[in-house]
């Protein structure tokens, strides 16, 4: 089940441990890992995290583990 679904900064916050990620999303993010659900995202992310890893402002590991994430199997 989707949890919640998250916007680019989120995302690259979250994958950073960035301060400016609130306590709630955290919270969310962490609680919704620990109960076996997830966090849903845009397709248009992905293309804005390319740009950004492009443009030198975010580290391609933000994104390696954005798609990492992704290669986990849905259970229905």
């Amino acid at each position: 089940m989707i949890r919640a679904v998250a916007d680019t900064h989120a995302l690259i916050w979250y994958a950073y441990a960035d301060a400016r990620l609130s306590l709630t999303e955290l919270a969310t993010f962490e609680s919704a890992a620990a109960e076996g659900e997830q966090i849903g995202f845009l397709a248009i992310s992905l293309v804005e995290m390319v740009y950004l890893v492009e443009k030198g402002r975010v580290r391609v590991e933000a994104l390696d583990q954005l798609l990492a994430a992704l290669i986990i199997p849905i259970q229905f």
